[in-house]
């Protein structure tokens, strides 16, 4: 299929540095250049409390599982079991962050 002439681009394009009113830009150096977000250094992890010290005594003998009622007994530094099973035989586990049990189900 041919295009008519009329359609098709000139090529009488003078290329100048200056193209519109934009100013001209400056070479960047180094500096100016932001780093790559994988060469940027990774952040330290939070350090974990022993499991003692992850829950008060207090709290660990008054809180109960909210889905079966049971007594929650800890399964390391950073989780908490029921001691009744849910469903199927499952025992619900909730996560302890920074000291603090979430208990919502379904997280």
């Amino acid at each position: 299929m041919t295009v008519p002439a009329t359609t098709q681009p000139t090529h009488d394009h003078h290329t100048d540095a200056r193209h519109g009113s934009r100013p001209a830009r400056r070479p960047e150096t180094p500096a100016d250049r932001r780093p790559a977000p994988w060469s940027l250094p990774a952040p330290a992890p939070e350090p974990v409390p022993p499991v003692a010290a992850a829950l008060a005594p207090d709290l660990a003998e008054i809180l109960r599982c909210p889905l079966t009622g049971g007594t929650l007994i800890p399964v390391d530094a950073d989780r908490l079991m029921s001691d009744r099973p849910f469903r199927d035989g499952v025992h619900p586990v909730y996560p302890i962050t920074r000291g603090i049990p979430c208990l919502t189900p379904g997280r």
